[in-house]
């Protein structure tokens, strides 16, 4: 092949790739929060019970990933989630909660996960329980929104 014809082909290469390029849509930008910060946010509300607070925390459609483990889990609505994390916190309390792991997964769109080492027990009984609380998030805006919830015992 001569020359200019590789030159022509490498030339509409380039160009195909920066074509396909495209920057990301506003509402792509990284959160101005750290993720571990977040996350800290997040444990204090697990380890105070409120529900609806980090129910306020999901993203603007309102739906998240909820799997607590006494029923099968899925997509659900917020004021579903309230409900079912409500009487999680109702039948079990906290003894301490604390950040264990943090990991951005991707960057457009910024996603990520952390995860909560929660001990817990029934209440009234002294046997208590270690389970991990599994947090998917997702940037919508300029934060953090939780996307899933799964308790993994």
């Amino acid at each position: 092949m001569n020359a200019r014809r590789w030159a022509l082909r490498l030339a509409a290469m380039l160009l195909v790739g920066v074509a396909g390029f495209r920057a990301a849509p506003a509402g792509a930008q990284q959160p101005s929060v750290p993720l571990e910060r977040f996350m800290l946010q997040v444990a204090r509300l697990w380890a105070s019970g409120d529900a609806d607070a980090l129910v306020s925390l999901a993203p603007a459609d309102g739906r998240l990933v909820l799997d607590v483990g006494s029923q099968a889990g899925g997509v659900v609505q917020a004021r579903h989630a309230s409900a079912t994390l409500r009487a999680l916190f109702n039948e079990r309390e906290t003894l301490s909660v604390r950040p264990t792991r943090t990991t951005i997964a991707s960057s457009r769109p910024a996603q990520g996960f952390g995860e909560l080492a929660w001990v817990s027990r029934p209440r009234g009984m002294p046997a208590q329980r270690s389970a991990t609380v599994y947090v998917g998030v997702v940037a919508e805006g300029e934060g953090w929104r939780i996307r899933e919830i799964r308790v993994l015992r």
